[in-house]
């Protein structure tokens, strides 16, 4: 029996698949789940409700964030020609570029896509390997590492962090490239300490 695959898991990875395989010509299926996580903190940075993002993260055996929604939304995809594998990659089929680009016009999910670009071209102007470091980092995905459970990830801190680090810079902006680069340093340098 094939599980329900709500709409914004659905085009969420689509989505982040589509930049992530343009940036950096393919993806791990851990990515998905790891630029949703942080499309999910920028929407809680913007003064949404969690629960308006529609699925909640828990931890992978590899210290990911995973979603339930993400991870059926991502098979789907696979079975469809969507996603199709390469090596030790995923990339994006043309069927999937073309569905992607079909369903980013739609209201609900135009409105998503500001989250989800934002996260991802933090890929592009911080290296790569830097960013997905920093992410792994975060005190709400160390807490759930130390406490080895797998319940859900509360992303409560991170909101107020994140808006005391952005007035303590200074940060006052439209684009949300800039609140999500300095997010990504902050965590690196942090982590330095």
């Amino acid at each position: 029996m094939n599980s329900q695959v709500i709409p914004e898991a659905f085009f969420d990875s689509l989505s982040l698949a589509h930049k992530l395989d343009n940036f950096l010509d393919g993806f791990k299926l851990e990515e998905i789940h790891l630029f949703s996580y942080f499309s999910s903190i920028l929407f809680l940075y913007r003064g949404h409700r969690i629960s308006d993002w529609h699925y909640k993260f828990t931890l992978d055996s590899m210290g990911y964030p995973f979603s339930t929604e993400i991870n059926e939304a991502t098979k789907r995809h696979i079975q469809n020609g969507i996603f199709e594998k390469r090596n030790s990659y995923f990339t994006i089929s043309g069927r999937g570029t073309d569905e992607f680009i079909k369903f980013k016009s739609l209201s609900n999910f135009l409105k998503r896509e500001e989250f989800l670009d934002a996260a991802c071209t933090t890929s592009i102007l911080v290296p790569y390997k830097q960013t997905e470091r920093a992410l792994l980092s975060d005190s709400e995905i160390n807490k759930a590492k130390k406490l080895d459970n797998n319940s859900w990830l509360d992303q409560s801190e991170i909101y107020q962090k994140f808006r005391d680090l952005s007035q303590e810079v200074g940060i006052v902006s439209d684009n949300l490239v800039v609140p999500a680069i300095t997010w990504v340093n902050f965590l690196t340098e942090k982590n330095k300490l």
